[in-house]
């Protein structure tokens, strides 16, 4: 239950990597941004589009397991599971279908777009819940811990990113590029010269540290023309697509995939990524901004597996030896994987 020696170069590569690229950040973000500049390219728009789903199909897997949770404790708890189980699955998918996929596929006003996202998230509710009733009972209840963590992932880390967007209150760079339509018409007549005289460095809070050019009338020319002109630190894209590593603890909720636990890190880290590097192509975002985003979901993730595998005691050893988040007590585990022959010394 301690941090091996492999655990701590594994934090050090980690937090080793995020050290290095906020430096190169703090000193070539404008450069990088202008030199990937291309907001209208396929992979842009692709991830502009998409690159939030992970979080925006949390709630309707969480509330699915919640809905098939049962308890034995009483008849009356159990109901209100299926009820608040099957109201979180439906409400997150009309919020997914209504907010996340109609606006972004669909650009043109779409009338009554609303009774379009009340109906099809109706329909994806029932065949979620029927596919989720195959589901063995025992798999079911381990599942329940990862609905746990997936909410942990997915909420921490987009409420982290919020705030700090309250309190860094950056300028985005496709505000200050000319030619994209978030630029505000008649600006360099306001102020000439203007060549991205509103950058910051990443380090830089700018709701806490004053920027002269930050007037009145400046902060409203820009978010006339773009509502999100000064959110651009960290990435709610970015962060939004961490959430997939939420996926992390099913290594250790589920033994046999204990030899394959790098690919449950390894392929949420490629998506955010690749959704990272996207936003910096649309021009919505810098380096250092993704960097951030990626890392909100990624060390939440961490910490919050540290806390559940090493701290929190809240499952029930099995006969079987097999174990939701740790081993039961006196089984010895060395690399993440229980002896058999301790395993059935313990079991006597």
């Amino acid at each position: 239950m301690k941090i091996t020696k492999r655990g701590w170069i594994e934090i050090i590569a980690c937090f080793g990597a995020f050290a290095v690229i906020a430096t190169i950040a703090a000193f070539f973000d404008l450069k990088i941004n202008k030199a990937l500049y291309g907001p209208n390219c396929m992979y842009a728009q692709f991830f502009a589009n998409l690159g939030e789903m992970p979080s925006y199909f949390a709630p309707p897997v969480i509330g699915a397991i919640i809905f098939f949770q049962k308890t034995g404790k009483s008849r009356k708890v159990d109901i209100a599971a299926k009820v608040v189980g099957a109201g979180i699955t439906y409400i997150g998918y009309t919020v997914a279908i209504g907010v996340w996929f109609i606006d972004n596929m669909f650009k043109e006003d779409l009338q009554y777009k609303w009774l379009y996202a009340v109906f099809f998230g109706a329909i994806m509710t029932a065949l979620t819940l029927a596919a989720f009733s195959k589901i063995p009972d025992n798999v079911m209840k381990k599942l329940f811990w990862f609905a746990v963590f997936l909410l942990i992932v997915a909420a921490l880390s987009n409420v982290i990113v919020q705030i700090m967007k309250v309190i860094w209150s950056r300028q985005r760079f496709r505000t200050m590029t000319p030619g994209n339509p978030s630029y505000p018409e008649g600006l360099t007549a306001i102020y000439p010269g203007y060549d991205y005289d509103g950058f910051t460095p990443w380090y830089i809070p700018t709701a806490i540290v004053d920027q002269p050019i930050r007037t009145e009338e400046y902060v409203n020319l820009f978010k006339n023309a773009d509502s999100d002109a000064f959110k651009s630190f960290p990435s709610g894209h970015t962060a939004a697509a961490s959430a997939g590593f939420g996926l992390v603890i099913l290594p250790d909720l589920f033994p046999e995939f204990r030899k394959r636990r790098w690919m449950f890190w390894v392929f949420p880290a490629l998506y955010a990524g690749l959704v990272g590097i996207s936003r910096i192509v649309a021009a919505a975002h810098y380096l250092s901004d993704t960097l951030f985003g990626f890392y909100s979901g990624f060390a939440v993730a961490a910490l919050a597996r540290w806390i559940l595998v090493s701290k929190v005691k809240f499952y029930k050893p099995e006969a079987n030896t097999e174990y939701l988040i740790a081993p039961p007590q006196g089984i010895v585990v060395l690399d993440d994987r229980p002896i058999a022959e301790e395993a059935e010394s313990a079991a006597e």
